[in-house]
């Protein structure tokens, strides 16, 4: 490899590793005031959405006019038997003029990552189903959180998982919208759209989501940076309920009260607990604070698993022998390092919090199942903090 290879590798290395990162370093400022209340709890020491839901799942790419929109759903009985898992390759993303300027992954190492979903089968016929919107963190795109987001799917929801060009990976070699009022109006007219988009697919008679989606019960998730996105959204009528994991805060004094929910990692260096109490705080009622303990910052996307097999971009660039700064490999690792939370286990916290705060703020769940105080010793072995204020 000649050093200019060598340099460009380093650089794409270290941008992804920074933009990972670096926009879930600040939150929105808040109050210290917040509340606790132990009402609300039923079955709430029994994690009864950790497994896999009653329903196979199917993905599929829609398109908004600008970007892509990785969609998991609810799949109808039979269509998936037989058929292959869904696969993508970490380096899909990136655009094909980069890739040609990098030196070439190592022989015999395979960057292909398998998510438990099968791709364009039909649609579940006993919807409609409940809608969540979704938006990955800084240096993402909309394929990287399949697992997490397949096993939401499973459980009866359809999540549509936007590329957001402003902040993810795209945008290190785009260079993204700029920042302030152009790029903030830039990613909430994504959200909104994705929302418009499926609200349209469901309309549609010749789309496969044509009666499939309840376009009265619309959630939304965002991971970092993209919890921040979707915080935008706490004033939008058609949102009944906003998970935030590991998030950055609302940019603006929050004024409604849209049910949220809060997920952090005890050991996130990025978002820490502190910015994800602050985050807890600026929200009003009925909110939950959920911390995981042993969980970092990255540890609620696919990449862990690549990065603890040795099999991702960041390890490959240390065989290849670029150069990046230990602060730089901690940050683009935390939560995927040696003595961090087991990545599935930690999905299975993750995915059981996520869909019993959206079952029971759409209305699904009549009274909340799997959360209250009790619910922080329903994972032996797992520290787990819990706070809520319902009103």
């Amino acid at each position: 490899m000649n050093g200019s290879s060598r340099r460009r590798g380093a650089a794409l290395v270290a941008g992804l590793v920074i933009a990972i990162v670096a926009a879930g370093c600040s939150s929105g400022s808040s109050s210290e005031s917040g509340g606790h209340s132990d009402g609300g709890a039923v079955a709430g020491s029994k994690p009864a959405y950790a497994e896999r839901g009653p329903y196979a799942v199917g993905v599929t790419t829609l398109s908004l006019p600008d970007r892509k929109v990785e969609v998991y759903y609810p799949a109808k009985a039979g269509s998936t038997d037989g058929r292959p898992d869904a696969t993508y390759v970490q380096t899909d993303p990136i655009p094909a003029s980069v890739l040609a300027g990098l030196p070439q992954v190592p022989a015999g190492v395979d960057l292909t990552m398998k998510i438990p979903a099968v791709r364009d089968v039909s649609v579940a016929t006993d919807g409609p189903f409940p809608l969540v919107i979704f938006s990955h963190g800084a240096g993402g795109w909309r394929g990287v959180y399949g697992s997490p987001l397949s096993g939401i799917a499973s459980w009866g929801f359809v999540v549509a998982s936007t590329d957001y060009a402003e902040y993810g990976l795209l945008a290190q070699f785009s260079g993204g919208v700029s920042g302030g009022a152009a790029r903030t109006a830039a990613v909430h007219a994504a959200a909104t759209g994705t929302i418009d988009l499926m609200t349209n697919e469901n309309d549609a008679a010749q789309s496969r989501f044509h009666d499939a989606i309840d376009a009265t019960k619309v959630g939304a998730i965002g991971h970092s940076a993209g919890g921040g996105t979707m915080f935008g959204l706490l004033d939008d009528p058609r949102v009944g309920a906003i998970v935030g994991w590991a998030p950055v805060g609302p940019k603006a004094p929050v004024t409604s009260h849209t049910p949220t929910m809060v997920i952090g990692g005890q050991k996130d260096i990025a978002i820490t607990p502190a910015s994800a109490t602050r985050t807890y705080d600026a929200l009003l009622p009925p909110k939950r604070l959920v911390e995981i303990g042993d969980m970092g910052h990255n540890a609620f996307s696919d990449a862990c698993l690549a990065i603890r097999s040795g099999t991702d971009l960041i390890g490959i660039a240390k065989q290849l022998g670029i150069g990046i700064p230990d602060a730089l490999l901690n940050l683009g690792r935390n939560g995927c390092e040696k003595g961090a939370l087991d990545t599935k286990e930690g999905w299975r916290i993750i995915q059981h919090f996520t869909v019993a705060e959206l079952r029971v703020a759409l209305g699904i769940n009549r009274t909340p199942i799997g959360l209250g105080l009790q619910s922080a010793s329903a994972f032996p072995g797992v520290a787990i903090t819990y706070r809520q204020q319902l009103r």
